[in-house]
Parts: C-alpha cells; sequence; structure tokens
C-alpha cells in the first residue's frame, strides 16, 4: 500500500510540476508570437498595400502592442516567475517521493511526512495552471516521456 500511495503522489507532483513549467512555455510563446505579429503588421503598414490597409495594419500593431503591455503588467508582471517557483517546489517533493518509493525500507513516518508536504503544497498559493497548459504537460509525459516516468505502472 506504501508503494501505491507514493506512486500516486509522484504521479500528481510531477503532473503538476510539468503544467506549472508548460504554463511558462505558453506565456513565453504568446508574448513571442504577439510581438512578432505586430511587429510584422507595423512593417506591412510601412511598406504599404494601397488604400486602406496601409493605415490598418499599423493602427491593429500599435493596439496589439498596448494589449500586451497592459496583459502583462499586474500579475502577468510576475507570472512565469510565479509558475516556475511553483513548478520547482513540486518538483522538489516529487524527486523525494522518488527517492522514497526505491527505498527498501519507508517508514510510517517518513510516508505521513512526504504526505504532509504533498497536501501543503496542494494548499499553498500559487498560480491556477491554463487548460492548454496542463494538456500540453500530459502529452509531454505520457506520449514525449520527458520526465522518469517511474510512477506509471508499465514502469514498475
Amino acid at each position: 500500500m506504501q508503494r501505491e500511495l507514493l506512486q500516486k503522489l509522484g504521479e500528481e507532483t510531477i503532473y503538476s510540476a510539468k503544467g506549472h513549467f508548460k504554463a511558462c512555455d505558453l506565456r513565453r510563446n504568446l508574448v513571442t508570437i504577439t510581438i512578432w505579429s505586430c511587429a510584422v503588421l507595423n512593417v506591412v503598414g510601412i511598406i504599404g498595400l494601397g488604400g486602406y490597409w496601409d493605415k490598418s495594419f499599423p493602427i491593429i500593431g500599435l493596439f496589439g502592442t498596448i494589449a500586451l503591455l497592459i496583459w502583462n503588467e499586474g500579475e502577468g508582471k510576475d507570472y512565469r516567475n510565479n509558475h516556475k517557483q511553483a513548478g520547482e517546489a513540486y518538483l522538489a517533493v516529487h524527486k523525494e517521493i522518488r527517492e522514497l518509493f526505491f527505498r527498501d525500507q519507508v517508514t510510517p513516518e517518513d510516508l505521513e511526512s512526504i504526505n504532509k508536504k504533498v497536501r501543503k503544497l496542494d494548499k499553498s498559493e500559487k498560480p491556477e495552471i491554463p487548460h492548454l497548459a496542463r494538456k500540453w504537460a500530459q502529452k509531454a509525459i505520457q506520449k514525449y516521456n520527458e520526465t522518469d516516468n517511474w510512477f506509471l505502472d508499465e514502469h514498475k
């Protein structure tokens, strides 16, 4: 029963860690795409396509840049850092769980201690993982084996 609990805790913590890391990646990619899209729209406007489009593209690019600045202000300023810290915390606990899983003897105190760490981490204040980041993390773990999947049944 101890091994099953450790497997479950290991699975939960690695999915959470990977989800937070993928949330960082997702935000970085969205910011990069927005910046380049606005830049391209402004360049197209400078080059000119003729007529109405010569003013429309730069205006769209300007509003996109303003929207990006507003989006990254406030919570967005620390968004990636907060997700990175949460991911690192989950990853550290995951590594402790993995160490316990592969030990010959695990005491009930060790099990209770690691279980408390996971519960405390779950209840801590951290950013919500976006749905797309969760799916991306799930695919990274299950399909692309981006992690040491020791907790999965086929790795017993």
